[in-house]
């Protein structure tokens, strides 16, 4: 028996001694940490994996590529946001010539529609448990982990936040999952331990950053749905254009605010994204507003009508399919008062404010576009596309009579006091401070300019057809719009005047967001971003992959391989040319234009009208020209440049805020 306990308890020393081996110590091991969904407007943490992993895969490829290390350093900051559509998006597998085997032709916004903290229905960030719950997080997830070298994969650690055990495990594993959270803003202690030994520990605190989108088409994402329509094989519009796979209501494509065109393909989520995919021990919370067709007046300070319609009983172009309009309090301002005051906004001399400025939350940004609508911008691009021989009716549905000269006046007399006013409203209601004294702070305020969208593959002005004629189809410009080419086309003189105008309202955007205080992102248009990638732009290497086609698909033949097919020749023999839109049409795959042609926009959104029983009205539909709803946007790529040019301005700012006091 005395044996018998000598051996019982050599082998419990054998046990024991391993553990007290194993005693972590700071000077050999680190507690690392990082929030596991970093952006909360995503209610699928998975959701926002998907993204952070296409950045870092981004990453890898770029440090393959041999730069110096500060070349590195600036082509990430000028690339990460498209670098990471590129790794999502591309029908390739990222950065090879392998074509993907499982490619979602809809894109990555389509996994994310049903998955959001947007209450679509109630049009509030809700979803999640309600907007106390969205704007004032209690905590955030995390996952933990051991650092440093042999972390001791034999061992059993306990893990502790804020002295609660919240996992017994393995030391060489990652801990996350229930109660696994730090308390939210107060933070916590982390600490960890072999079982029986002494713990290390680190303090550990999420700075969670509240940003508001505001704006109009080009910060909503407006030509990228998230979920694209989809094209019939057999049904043809006049024997030989795409017709919809479902021709109805449920057949429309999906955003994450009809109403708005809201996507998750805008500008300012991307950046928002990308600060959150950045900054692992911080988090996002994004308050998403903007709005097709937004501007100051109508959209962020009062009620606007959207680019939704409704058919009436009248047909005449003006009156047949009425935009529909918003209610009083239908103002991108007054909704995100609502969100951030725990009480009913007040309107004081027309501005919502907070009653005793009892908000639940001050902000940390601000993201701006707005200006464009305000002095006609579509309807410049209206001017310089529509036939010169179209019907004053059509010209001036279209706004077509607000010429480069007309515009520039605007811009000189209608933009100053625009921006003003917005500014004194700003001011007055939102809380945008960057100190914990409450006080305003409009460098918080960040205007994004607009990109030139009118260069070839080449950086030149798109090349379009001299004169109205039988040979138009010949330039890629007017190859763009060749399916509505009965009255529209590409004027190049008119081409030329609208570049000179781009110019013309970066230059004022700029001087008058230095006149208010507010920070202005311009490097979409001072470093050319998007130059090479206009609306005619093709690579010419990659002419017969289908995205780089201008062209509408069409069923039948022609006498000219640009040339859009001919009533005379086609009937019920031919095939699909250029392609076959109901299996190779491919919205958000890669190609060398970043802005949505008006083909492009019939075969991304192909908006129709409803009358107020739901069903779809095409003539009222073809009366308003509502399939073109969506052209001269940025595309998906676009919007990804865009964010990148808005991060360039930003980063900086971020990481003082985050990491200035280390």
């Amino acid at each position: 028996m005395p044996r018998l306990i000598l051996f019982i308890a050599a082998l419990l020393s054998l046990l024991v001694l391993p553990a007290g081996a194993q005693t972590l110590t700071t000077s050999q091991f680190k507690i690392e940490w990082q929030v596991s969904n970093r952006f909360r407007l995503f209610a699928d943490p998975s959701f926002f994996k998907l993204h952070e992993n296409a950045w870092r895969q981004y990453l890898l490829h770029v440090d393959q590529q041999g730069m110096a290390s500060d070349e590195r350093d600036s082509f990430v900051a000028r690339t990460s946001v498209i670098g990471s559509e590129h790794v999502l998006n591309d029908r390739f597998i990222a950065f090879s010539a392998i074509l993907r085997q499982n490619f979602d032709w809809r894109g990555w916004a389509a996994k994310g529609q049903d998955a959001l903290c947007y209450d679509a229905k109630k049009r509030t960030h809700s979803a999640c448990g309600g907007i106390d719950a969205y704007v004032m997080p209690q905590s955030h997830a995390i996952e933990m982990w051991l650092s440093g070298q042999n972390v001791p994969a034999n061992a059993t650690c306990e893990w502790r936040i804020g002295g609660q055990l919240v996992a017994q495990t393995s030391c060489a594993d990652r801990v996350s999952g229930s109660g696994v959270a730090l308390p939210y803003p107060g933070g916590a202690e982390i600490s960890v331990n072999v079982v029986g030994e002494p713990p290390i520990i680190t303090e550990a605190r999420v700075r969670d950053l509240l940003i508001a989108g505001l704006g109009d088409s080009f910060a909503s994402g407006e030509g990228n749905p998230n979920r694209p329509v989809a094209f019939s094989e057999t049904r043809r519009f006049k024997n030989f254009y795409p017709l919809r796979r479902q021709n109805d209501a449920g057949g429309n494509a999906q955003w994450t605010d009809e109403l708005c065109h809201r996507s998750l393909y805008g500008q300012q989520l991307r950046a928002a994204l990308q600060i959150a995919i950045e900054n692992p021990q911080s988090s996002v919370t994004f308050l998403d507003y903007s709005c097709s067709g937004a501007s100051i007046a109508d959209g962020i300070l009062g009620p606007q009508t959207y680019v939704e319609r409704v058919a009436s009983s009248e047909r005449s172009a003006q009156l047949a399919a009425p935009m529909i309009a918003g209610g009083a309090k239908d103002s991108q301002l007054y909704r995100l008062m609502r969100e951030l005051c725990r009480d009913a906004p007040e309107m004081k001399r027309g501005i919502p404010t907070c009653p005793g400025s009892n908000f639940r939350r001050s902000l940390d940004f601000v993201f701006l576009s707005v200006g464009g609508n305000d002095i006609g911008f579509s309807n410049i691009v209206a001017w310089a596309s529509l036939r010169d021989s179209v019907s004053t009716t059509i010209a001036s549905f279209f706004g077509a009579t607000v010429s480069a000269k007309e515009f520039a006046a605007r811009m000189r007399d209608i933009l100053p006091d625009a921006y003003a006013q917005l500014a004194s409203a700003l001011e007055s209601s939102v809380p945008v401070t960057s100190a914990g004294d409450g006080v305003f702070d409009p460098s918080r305020i960040i205007l994004t300019a607009y990109p030139d969208l009118v260069t070839n593959e080449s950086g030149e002005i798109c090349q379009a057809a001299p004169e109205e004629g039988d040979d138009e189809d010949r330039y890629a410009a007017n190859q763009s719009l060749d399916m509505f080419s009965s009255w529209l086309t590409a004027q190049p003189d008119r081409l030329a005047k609208v570049r000179e105008q781009f110019l013309s309202l970066y230059k004022r955007m700029r001087d008058l967001a230095g006149d208010h205080g507010w920070t202005f992102a311009g490097h979409i248009y001072a470093d050319k971003m998007f130059e090479g990638h206009g609306f005619c732009a093709q690579n010419i290497k990659r002419i017969a992959d289908p995205a780089e086609q201008l062209m509408m698909p069409c069923y039948g033949t022609a006498e000219r391989d640009t040339q859009t097919c001919q009533s005379s020749l086609s009937g019920k023999e031919g095939k699909w040319r250029p392609y076959d839109p109901a299996i190779q049409n491919y919205p958000y795959a890669l190609r060398q234009r970043w802005v949505r042609t008006f083909n492009d926009a019939y075969l991304v959104i192909n908006q129709k009208v409803r009358d107020r029983f739901g069903k779809l009205d095409e003539q009222a539909s073809a009366a308003v020209f509502s399939e073109t709803t969506g052209a001269l946007h940025p595309s998906a790529e676009g919007h990804a440049a865009m964010a990148d040019s808005l991060m360039l301005t930003l980063r900086p700012v971020v990481y003082d805020m985050l990491y200035g006091d280390r």
